[in-house]
């Protein structure tokens, strides 16, 4: 609770002071952007998992899409007609589990 406090009065600070540069404040999901760097931009641009993770951010930030390649979907069991979030939440658990266990 005065984590979510500490967080809310956070955010209120900043928009504050970024409406007084007229500069405006993009809140998005930050939801699989870890496994979403890792996967498209990474390798591709020599990114570390950080960099990558704030790219899509940064992709979020500016409403474009996050669909996943063909080759990484093909090894997913995920139903037609789901949201791409499906998708990525089975990659993520795939990739853990496959981490914890050292395959």
């Amino acid at each position: 609770m005065l984590s979510s406090w500490a967080y809310s009065r956070f955010y209120e600070l900043l928009e504050s002071i970024l409406s007084n540069r007229g500069i405006y404040l993009i809140k998005v999901n930050p939801a699989y952007t870890s496994v979403i760097g890792l996967v498209k931009y990474a390798r591709q641009y020599g990114l570390a998992s950080g960099e990558a993770a704030a790219m899509a951010i940064a992709r979020r930030g500016m409403r474009l899409k996050e669909k996943m390649h063909g080759s990484v979907s093909a090894y997913l069991s995920v139903k037609d007609g789901k949201h791409v979030w499906s998708q990525w939440n089975q990659l993520n658990k795939t990739l853990k589990s496959r981490t914890l266990t050292g395959d």
